[in-house]
């Protein structure tokens, strides 16, 4: 192994031993489940923020991210969990957004599902 890739390895063990610390050091349990579905909550809020052409849902009208962690925080879904790997906590937080209202669901052409459509007239 080069200089240079040990190095950056070495950086990158630092980095990641920084992050463990400041896990371990929140004060709420499970904080790696915190992390993970709060940065998937974060990426669908901006990925569904605005209508394109491969969008198959929406961000709702004036929602914002401190809507969000607020029920978040006060409610945490219990079925957040890494116990049945990524592709669960992602459906399982895409779910909730939807339940919760945050997102709604787009139909083939780009429009509001209508069961949604009383959502953003609401």
């Amino acid at each position: 192994m080069d200089d240079i890739t040990y190095d950056r390895g070495q950086k990158v063990r630092m980095q990641l031993d920084q992050m463990v610390n400041t896990l371990n050091g929140m004060d709420v349990g499970m904080s790696l489940v915190w992390l993970w579905a709060w940065d998937l909550i974060r990426d669908k809020y901006s990925s569904y923020e605005f209508v394109t052409e491969d969008s198959d849902y929406i961000v709702i009208n004036g929602v914002t991210l401190d809507n969000i962690w607020e029920k978040l925080w006060v409610n945490p879904p219990a079925d957040f969990t890494l116990e049945y790997g990524a592709e669960q906590m992602d459906e399982a937080v895409l779910d909730w957004m939807i339940d919760n209202e945050f997102i709604a669901i787009l139909e083939e052409d780009g429009w509001l599902d209508e069961e949604e459509t009383n959502v953003v007239d609401e």
